[in-house]
């Protein structure tokens, strides 16, 4: 077998038994998730926002993948901005991220001061938290990030391990949601260019949908 399938279906069975071992403790925990085409991220805790989602927010982001849920944030473990949706963390650039998050339309509602991991800013010798560590023992700190619900374009404030909890209840209960396998990086079908800078027309209508929303507001 050669190195590049063996080390995806490594990777494969690793996902896979992350996304098992979370069910069980979920088990544990005697929680009822509903079917998973009525969840919603407020079931593990994330905190709705209030701001319009900007249409092609995910595309502008880097995100080409067709899952429902998708994240938003900085790593902990490699300080590299990222988009996550239950499968390992595909780097995307920054540079649009932190505008978006300094955006007067978005800053009052995602302030640094409150959540200063959004930003890149994590205490020294963070680290991505551990099973253990989601169900039980707590953390110093906790990494937060932008949780997007693709299906009803609504915009969530979630801790990592609370999306992590999310993204394993929604995979099928059979089968996986990330079949590819690129760079070293497991991922869903869609996002196997994400090396390639989103259209230049997406980025100026996703800036140009913020613009207008904070004129409205301002003008109201």
């Amino acid at each position: 077998m050669s190195g590049i399938h063996s080390s995806r279906l490594a990777a494969s069975k690793a996902h896979r038994q992350f996304v098992d071992s979370t069910r069980r403790s979920i088990r544990r925990l005697g929680w009822e998730l509903p079917n998973s085409a009525e969840i919603s991220p407020t079931i593990v805790g994330a905190q709705p926002l209030p701001f319009a989602v900007p249409p092609g927010l995910e595309r502008a982001l880097g995100y080409r993948g067709k899952l429902r849920f998708v994240q938003f944030g900085f790593v902990p473990n490699s300080r590299q901005f990222a988009y996550c949706d239950g499968g390992d963390d595909v780097p995307s650039d920054k540079s649009l991220w932190i505008w978006f998050l300094k955006h007067p339309l978005i800053s009052p509602h995602l302030p640094e001061s409150r959540y200063p991991t959004l930003y890149g800013v994590f205490p020294h010798n963070g680290e991505r938290p551990t099973l253990e560590k989601i169900f039980g023992e707590g953390e110093d700190y906790q990494a937060h990030c932008l949780l997007l619900d693709r299906q009803v374009r609504k915009a969530y404030v979630s801790e990592r391990d609370q999306s992590m909890i999310l993204f394993a209840a929604v995979e099928p209960e059979s089968g996986d949601h990330h079949t590819v396998f690129v760079d070293g990086l497991l991922m869903s079908p869609g996002t196997e260019d994400y090396k390639t800078p989103p259209p230049a027309e997406l980025v100026d209508q996703f800036r140009g949908f913020l613009d207008h929303e904070l004129e409205i507001a301002r003008n109201v």
